[in-house]
């Protein structure tokens, strides 16, 4: 029997079913990958994930363990800061803007995703809106939040 052979019927008899876009079967994806993680106040209590390129996946972002949670498995992740621009409140309407950037690495893999490792640089842009207190007087407490981070390598 030839190694495809070997392949398909093991890959029939796993009961594992293929996804269209990418196989994560035994061999890992390679190439460019681009996760998009966003985050709203108000909104849904974890940021939503998307995940292009190399693999494609939809989740979820679990803060607390800085993971990527995706229905067949998850990625955690650590960052690195390297810099932060701040643009303070415009005291008429307590809007206010940040971005950072700095680099991230996949460390730790499950499921189907078991083994991926992968480093690239990360960019995050935040806008806000802060409660107004008086006229050109803005509160501490934030009412809308848009966090949007682009986390950007390649799976060697």
């Amino acid at each position: 029997m030839t190694v495809v052979t070997i392949a398909a019927l093991t890959l029939l008899t796993s009961g594992f079913r293929a996804a269209p876009t990418a196989s994560l079967g035994s061999a890992h994806p390679h190439g460019k990958e681009v996760i998009k993680i966003a985050a709203k106040v108000p909104g849904p209590y974890h940021a939503r994930v998307s995940a292009h390129g190399a693999f494609k996946a939809k989740g979820y972002f679990l803060r607390k363990r800085a993971s990527l949670i995706f229905p067949g498995g998850r990625l955690a992740v650590r960052r690195h800061l390297i810099s932060t621009t701040n643009r303070p409140p415009n005291l008429a309407t307590c809007w206010f803007k940040a971005r950072q950037t700095g680099t991230f690495r996949v460390f730790y893999s499950t499921g189907k995703y078991r083994g991926l490792r992968w480093a690239g640089n990360f960019t995050t842009s935040i806008a806000g809106r802060l409660k107004k207190t008086g006229p050109d007087q803005c509160g501490t407490k934030i009412v809308v939040y848009s966090a949007v981070t682009y986390e950007i390598g390649t799976i060697p």
